[in-house]
């Protein structure tokens, strides 16, 4: 089988895990080819900063290196060599005027590119709702950057005629329009991402944010598991949630870490509380052709909860590691009254005290719905994600029935246990371990035995020096 590599993100440890996978398929006896196409581009995900750019910092050293390798083990490497009419990429990336709904729309060659533009940008300002009249000189390269991408990813395709390609995330405006291209070809493409932990990466067949699909192997990792200790240690995972406690290998962000353990808001005491933990607008929102709108849904199930006199209503906003107050805080804070308290992300209210605090816990699609569930609690969950339709969380298919729930005489259902378990086996698991890629921390690592650099020799070799004299004293 001819399988092509098109990578345009060089950051690690995703550059190194397409290295990865390529040297698996070689020894398999694939014909393996790979391709950068993120050169010389006006905006690039997972830029260098400012200071690394001055002191000599260069991501094209770090492939040049990385192509270097994969040659050694007689990967061929492929170039883009054909001219690309960067004329009517340009023209097309100046014609867009609207906002952020219609970016999401914009197309290039009948595929939606804009709406990976629309995704980076969203990720890199944290706001859902972005006024581009504000941001209008930054759409401009993205889209010219996306465009040219896809035109590249288009031309390398067109030129090798592979089986299959592997490529990293699919939600971002230098990596979705690789897929694009693939899809517009009608080639098979699948996604690469991180796994578990550093020590794994993780495969997907064409999107790595699919719903149905993470469902699927939620059960396929609880099959696939003979540990006998996986019950245990899936029992553990909540425990240790509840005390705060992460690995530190694992890829599991803490946003609970700066919290005050046992805090808890002043609270009416002849009222039942009725607690709503925000997911991050953003992070969903980015998510390429899938449609999440947290606000929205909210709304609506305020409105109902109105009607109820005997509940107040919580809104935990989704915790952040910032000391200040973020988009989320003052969009959020829009729905205070006497009767809805709101704990912004930066208060350190203690989310676990809350969840066990309150009568109900309710969520869009936050995690922490699972580990309520896990815990006896009361939940009612209005948005659809990995946990839904899996006995975790009451799911109320519409208005009558989420009253129905909210009522003082409703009876929640006995939740499964086993599949609150399933989701945390999943969660510290998925992943294949590596093998020519070492991890040293979350961003660096060796692959095949060296670490791939885009610092220039002279910082190089000062490090080398600095870390020669610390070894000494030490």
């Amino acid at each position: 089988m001819k399988i092509l590599i098109i990578e345009s993100v060089a950051a690690t440890p995703h550059i190194e895990t397409s290295g990865e996978i390529a040297i698996r398929l070689k020894k398999q006896g694939h014909d393996v080819n790979f391709c950068w196409v993120g050169f010389n581009l006006p905006w690039t995900d997972w830029d260098l900063n400012p200071i690394a750019k001055i002191i000599g910092g260069s991501y094209e050293r770090k492939i040049n290196n990385f192509c270097n390798i994969l040659s050694k083990k007689n990967i061929k490497i492929n170039h883009v060599d054909i001219p690309i009419d960067k004329n009517k990429v340009s023209k097309w990336a100046k014609k867009f005027r609207g906002n952020t709904k219609t970016l999401k729309n914009y197309k290039y060659d009948d595929c939606n590119l804009g709406a990976s533009v629309a995704s980076s940008l969203i990720s890199k300002y944290q706001n859902v709702n972005l006024n581009l009249n504000d941001k209008i000189n930054k759409v401009y390269p993205l889209l010219y950057s996306s465009g040219l991408i896809y035109e590249r990813s288009k031309n390398i395709i067109n030129k090798s005629h592979p089986d299959k390609i592997f490529t990293f995330n699919n939600r971002f405006a230098t990596t979705y329009p690789i897929i694009c291209a693939a899809k517009k070809l009608k080639v098979d493409i699948s996604i690469h991402e991180r796994g578990s932990d550093i020590y794994k990466f993780e495969i997907y067949p064409k999107d790595a944010h699919n719903i149905n699909l993470i469902k699927n192997k939620i059960n396929y990792y609880w099959n696939k598991s003979k540990k006998k200790n996986k019950i245990t240690l899936a029992h553990k995972y909540f425990q240790n949630k509840k005390l705060n406690k992460i690995h530190i290998d694992k890829n599991i962000v803490n946003f609970t870490q700066n919290q005050t353990k046992g805090l808890l808001p002043k609270l009416p005491s002849n009222k039942r509380i009725v607690t709503f933990f925000s997911s991050r607008d953003y992070e969903k929102a980015s998510i390429v052709d899938q449609e999440f709108d947290q606000l929205n849904a909210f709304k609506k199930f305020k409105k109902i909860i109105k009607n109820f006199k005997d509940i107040h209503l919580v809104i935990r906003v989704h915790p952040s590691r910032k000391k200040t107050p973020s988009d989320d805080d003052l969009e959020w804070l829009n729905f205070k009254d006497k009767n809805t308290t709101i704990i912004q992300s930066f208060e350190k209210i203690d989310s676990y005290a809350l969840m066990f605090k309150s009568d109900i816990v309710t969520t869009y699609t936050s995690s922490i719905i699972v580990e309520a569930s896990y815990f006896n609690k009361p939940t009612i969950s209005i948005g659809n994600f990995w946990w839904s339709e899996k006995n975790i969380s009451e799911e109320p298919k519409n208005n009558n029935e989420l009253k129905k729930m909210l009522s003082k005489k409703y009876k929640f259902k006995k939740r499964s246990i086993k599949e609150c378990l399933k989701v945390a086996n999943y969660i510290l698991n998925y992943g294949t371990k590596y093998k020519y890629y070492i991890p040293l921390t979350q961003r660096k690592g060796k692959f095949l035995g060296e670490i791939l650099s885009w610092k220039p020799k002279y910082i190089r070799l000062i490090e080398e020096i600095l870390n020669f004299f610390k070894q000494k004293i030490q």
